[in-house]
């Protein structure tokens, strides 16, 4: 495993957990419309960007095999 690897392992860990954050402390209540769709879709990317980056390093650690 090279140190990209673990970089990329460690930026997709640390935008999953922005992600989950970001969804577990939004408030239903004082929010519009707008700002919770722009609020689950920043979520979601983060975490889609997380996965991506997890799917990367997994790639390259079974192409060094």
């Amino acid at each position: 495993m090279q140190t990209k690897d673990l970089g990329f392992l460690g930026l997709g860990a640390f935008s999953i957990l922005l992600g989950s954050l970001l969804t577990s402390s939004f408030s239903f209540s004082e929010a519009g419309t707008i700002d919770a769709l722009l609020t689950f879709f920043v979520a979601f990317l983060l975490v889609f960007i997380g996965g991506v980056l997890w799917i990367a390093t997994t790639v390259n650690v079974i192409k060094e095999l």
